[in-house]
């Protein structure tokens, strides 16, 4: 695949960014983040794992 280079100035891509949906914000956030996007997944794991487990406190109960 060939590479491009695109020169943009961060407050035209600031700009850009404020016109897109919270889910497409939240998307290019993760996409950026990969280390975000890994520990997230990896927090949700557990917390499904521990819900099966039946170490979490119902939010009754609460």
């Amino acid at each position: 695949m060939s590479k491009i280079n695109i020169k943009v100035d961060l407050a035209d891509l600031k700009e850009a960014i404020s016109h897109l949906s919270e889910d497409e914000k939240e998307a290019l956030f993760f996409e950026l983040n990969p280390g975000w996007s890994k520990a997230l997944k990896k927090m949700e794991e557990e917390a499904i794992r521990e819900d099966d487990e039946g170490k979490t406190v119902s939010f009754e109960d609460v």
